[in-house]
């Protein structure tokens, strides 16, 4: 819908117009306002945007002026003159009077805008406006649709850190380009990635470079609803949870995420505090793991991985596993509270700290689906260093752009 401004000084003309407007150009009446003077006139330009103005070019300049045409025509000039004014897209001058809209055609042509001869009693006037009316809405829509289209991605990547997580996505052959929004804290990076099958997908990339599941669920609700994303994906570094099963930088799908930090917390008869877990538990999407479970089937896509990798890693060979994680609010160094997180699940293969938010964020989005996809580079316990960070992080990384290239 376009926003309409009309400047004329009889009620009679402005009754016909906003009539027009409505019955034949369907344009709400809240979306037309109305100004008497020229005064009245720059002070809403001042404060609002428009699409169109329709100016009579016989305007007083206050309430105690007389209606002049020379007003209408200063105005004209000041409003494309004057930066602090929001000019509207398109201005139509209108008149009664042949004399008037023959001399100042030249105003108006030079700066692409508009002058018809207004009639009570001939309606050629309206056939005229509806054209420009319907032109300015196809071509506002145009747009409209062409500004939504660039600020769509496909598939989004989060991570929690900068270094080594979203180091390692920008590592990705992607053509990243960095970019910022007004009002934004956020620092994104767009690419493309083509697939074997043929598709070309756009990414955004960021960090929300806080650990937590509050600012997971935060950063990736505003992914979400900025760029109308259809993919979430989260990679990056986790603990695992069966050492022996599963090593440093296999990488682990989240199937289920469960925020073990869920419950209630009582007091025993002796004062001690005694927690009573009530995890709740998200699924991702049943799709995506059925694409995963076929691509690991794959292992060279795994050695590719870990060959290409030149730093610090383990010597076992790279796999990766879908199964449940845990998230929970604080960094675990201890191999006892890993173990009770992990005694109601003996499936669970890993925890992290935010997992959970993500795909809490894209179950109240359902039109994303999310996958947490993180390598180990610790087991939570008193051993926890920073050694295997790094692998953790590049395999995390080289997984999901394998997956997307060969899957979807």
């Amino acid at each position: 819908m376009i926003k309409v401004l009309i400047l004329d000084d009889s009620p009679e003309k402005v009754g016909i117009i906003k009539k027009f407007l409505k019955d034949e150009c369907n344009i709400d009446e809240q979306f037309v306002d109305e100004r008497q003077t020229i005064k009245e006139g720059r002070k809403i330009l001042y404060e609002k945007d428009y699409d169109l103005l329709l100016l009579d070019l016989v305007m007083p300049r206050d309430a105690e002026s007389e209606p002049s045409a020379d007003e209408s025509i200063k105005f004209l000039d000041e409003i494309y003159f004057n930066s602090e004014i929001h000019i509207p897209v398109h201005i139509i001058g209108f008149s009664q009077f042949d004399e008037l809209i023959l001399s100042h055609t030249d105003s108006f042509d030079d700066k692409l805008w508009h002058l018809i001869t207004f009639s009570y009693s001939n309606n050629s006037w309206k056939d005229k406006l509806k054209n420009k009316i319907c032109h300015l809405i196809s071509v506002k829509n145009r747009f409209k649709e062409s500004i939504e289209a660039r600020s769509k991605f496909d598939i989004g990547i989060i991570c929690a850190l900068e270094t080594p997580e979203l180091k390692e996505v920008l590592e990705l052959p992607c053509n990243w380009k960095t970019f910022e929004l007004e009002n934004d804290p956020n620092v994104y990076h767009e690419g493309t990635i083509s697939t074997l099958n043929g598709n070309s997908y756009r990414l955004i990339a960021c960090s929300i470079n806080k650990m937590g599941m509050q600012a997971t669920a935060s950063v990736s609700s505003m992914l979400i609803a900025k760029f109308k994303i259809k993919y979430l994906f989260m990679t990056g570094i986790c603990a695992g949870v069966k050492e022996g099963d599963i090593n440093f930088g296999d990488i682990v799908i989240g199937e289920n995420l469960t925020d073990y930090g869920s419950g209630k917390m009582t007091e025993g008869s002796s004062g001690e505090f005694i927690f009573k877990p009530e995890p709740h538990q998200f699924p991702t999407d049943q799709n995506l793991i059925s694409k995963i479970n076929n691509f690991i089937r794959n292992n060279k896509e795994l050695i590719a991985i870990q060959t290409s990798y030149k730093g610090t890693q383990s010597t076992t060979v790279l796999k990766a596993k879908i199964g449940p994680v845990a998230s929970g609010s604080y960094v675990v160094a201890s191999k006892n509270l890993v173990e009770s997180i992990a005694e109601p699940n003996r499936k669970l293969l890993a925890i992290d700290m935010e997992g959970y938010g993500l795909y809490l964020a894209c179950h109240y989005f359902n039109q994303t689906k999310a996958l947490f996809i993180k390598s180990v580079c610790d087991f939570g316990d008193i051993k926890k260093n920073d050694t295997y960070q790094a692998y953790a992080a590049y395999t995390s990384a080289r997984f999901l752009n394998s997956f997307v290239i060969n899957m979807m």
